[in-house]
C-alpha cells in the first residue's frame, strides 16, 4: 500500500469535523405538525456543542402541556443536528437524544 492508498481508508472512515450545530424542533401550527429550526436555516450554525445541547434542553423545558397533549407554544421532538442534519449525539452520554418525545406518525 502506497500512502495514496493509505490516506485513502483514512479519510473514508475518518470522523468528520461538524462545522456547526442547530436545533431540530416540532411544534404544531393551525393544527398540524411542523418541522422547525434554531437558530433558522438562514442564520449562522452555533459551534459549540455543548452550548445548543443547553439551549435544546431549555427550549424543551419550556413546554407547558402534559404529554400526550400538545399545545401551541409546546416544542417536542427536540435534537440536535450538525451542519449536514444529521443527528448529533448527546455530549452527556454519548447517545442519540430526543427532548420530549411524541409520535407525531398518526
Amino acid at each position: 500500500m502506497n500512502t495514496k492508498q493509505a490516506y485513502k481508508i483514512i479519510d473514508a472512515g475518518w470522523a468528520k469535523k461538524r462545522t456547526g450545530y442547530r436545533i431540530q424542533f416540532q411544534r404544531r401550527v393551525e393544527g398540524k405538525i411542523v418541522t422547525d429550526y434554531f437558530p433558522d436555516l438562514d442564520d449562522g450554525l452555533w459551534l459549540s456543542e455543548v452550548a445548543i445541547w443547553r439551549m435544546a434542553w431549555r427550549l424543551a423545558e419550556s413546554r407547558q402541556s402534559d404529554p400526550p397533549d400538545i399545545n401551541a407554544g409546546d416544542l417536542i421532538n427536540v435534537t440536535v443536528i450538525d451542519h449536514e442534519g444529521n443527528p448529533v449525539k448527546y455530549y452527556a452520554t454519548n447517545h442519540f437524544e430526543v427532548f420530549n418525545p411524541i409520535d407525531t406518525e398518526i
